[in-house]
């Protein structure tokens, strides 16, 4: 209750340190309303194929997803602030936070507490953003600082997570970019926040992981854009975590083709290396993409076929080998049921984009084949495990559609569709294959 008298003080000052500004036609309202019907069969976030009376949840879930970001932003020449709120809600999911309060703690095996909570579809009031941004400190400089949103590039090594109800990456952070025509160099530091459903918190508390990084954008040719990036992961604040010892590290390249050209290509190499509670890190990771745009056909296809790789390790090596996917998006590039991350993973896929409509629907249609370098300790969703000597985990088909007819409101309907490969029986059963299905209407108005 403290912590919610806090955040609304804090809104009432912000709104009247605007107030005294000359201009007040330069403070904007914002809201943001996104729902989202989703229909499972065969698998929850916790599970997969076991519907045994004792299983966790309900393996063939109907949720009502809600997220509103009510708030305000003021902007003149130089300066912008905002703070904005989130409530995130569940209705209808088997796993929600009074049914399984510690479903989505984070603590040792085998332990009760000290735990920190990372709960991916409710969090009841929070701040969603907190920040003052100041452009031209000096010639071409920007500083933003305050709880924010950093992601960059195709958002695998940093990434939103927007896609999940709560968000998975926010950052309480100092920002600083330079900026020069389309090429920029971001310098950043801060942590990134947790996710407890009713418990609200204030930027820079709390954190799940201090960290930063660095990532920049050089345009080098007429046909080659290259991104050289940086990141750092250490324990935060949180309870539990900030028992351990971490620090990870990536530095990668990422080299990619300039939008609109006809021949298409994405290269991502990153290393990281680092020590996490006595071991030493060499771990790796890498994405290969080749396609072609066909402007000349109705619609403008694009068909490219891709490549992701993660090195994997086992829990008893002397040096840990499984790469961590450092603050990057997790949903979209691995299939949309999120049965897998960028890490132990070789997943080959082949992809059809599609733009009618002038470009106010997008259409993704994928495969993709996962398998797992090293299935040895490899357990996922709380039941897959994969054949002794086997390495394929199964098969994603999905298809993706967006349509913005005007500014304010996006419609999307996706499903998903998951066919097992390799895997030991599920409580006593060969495993089935799994079904996702969404619909979601997003208005914005600001």
């Amino acid at each position: 209750m403290r912590r919610l008298i806090t955040q609304i003080l804090f809104l009432i000052l912000f709104v009247q340190t605007l107030y005294s500004q000359e201009d007040l036609k330069r403070l904007r309202f914002d809201l943001s309303v996104r729902y989202r019907f989703e229909l499972w069969n065969g698998m929850n976030a916790k599970n997969y194929g076991d519907d045994s009376p004792g299983a966790i949840g309900n393996i063939n879930d109907k949720i009502l997803l809600q997220r509103i970001i009510p708030g305000i932003t003021y902007k003149n020449k130089n300066l912008t602030a905002a703070f904005h709120l989130q409530d995130s809600r569940a209705f209808g999911w088997s796993l929600r936070n009074n049914e399984y309060p510690d479903l989505f703690n984070i603590r040792e095996t085998g332990t009760e507490s000290p735990f920190y909570t990372m709960n991916p579809q409710e969090e009841f009031f929070e701040i969603y953003d907190l920040y003052i941004e100041y452009k031209n400190l000096f010639k071409n400089m920007t500083i933003k600082a305050g709880r924010q949103k950093i992601f960059y590039g195709d958002s695998r090594i940093f990434g939103p997570g927007d896609w999940g109800n709560t968000g998975r990456w926010t950052w309480d952070a100092i920002k600083i970019s330079y900026k020069k025509g389309e090429n920029f160099i971001d310098v950043f530091g801060g942590g990134t926040k947790t996710h407890y459903p009713e418990t609200p918190s204030l930027p820079f508390t709390n954190t799940e992981y201090w960290g930063g990084g660095l990532y920049s954008h050089f345009r080098v040719t007429d046909w080659l854009n290259a991104e050289p990036f940086f990141a750092h992961k250490s324990q935060g604040s949180a309870e539990y975590i900030n028992t351990l010892s971490i620090n990870r590290n990536w530095i990668g390249l990422r080299l990619t083709s300039p939008e609109n050209l006809h021949v298409i290509y994405d290269l991502i190499y990153t290393q990281e290396f680092g020590k996490e509670n006595g071991k030493e890190i060499n771990s790796y990771g890498y994405f290969l993409k080749a396609g072609y745009r066909f402007n000349s056909l109705p619609a403008d296809p694009v068909l490219s076929l891709r490549y992701t790789y993660a090195s994997g390790g086992r829990k008893d090596d002397d040096v840990i080998r499984t790469f961590d996917p450092a603050f990057g998006a997790t949903d979209k590039y691995y299939g949309w049921m999120n049965i897998v991350q960028w890490s132990n993973l070789s997943d080959p896929e082949i992809v059809l984009e599609l733009n009618p409509f002038k470009n106010r629907m997008w259409v993704e249609i994928k495969f993709n084949r996962f398998n797992v370098p090293v299935p040895d300790d490899v357990t996922i969703l709380g039941t897959m495990k994969i054949q002794s000597g086997k390495h394929h985990l199964g098969n994603e088909t999905d298809i993706f559609i967006r349509y913005q007819p005007i500014g304010n409101w996006q419609f999307t309907v996706a499903s998903g569709y998951f066919n097992p490969g390799d895997i030991e029986q599920i409580n006593f059963e060969d495993p089935k294959g799994a079904f996702w299905l969404g619909m979601q209407v997003l208005l914005t108005l600001n």
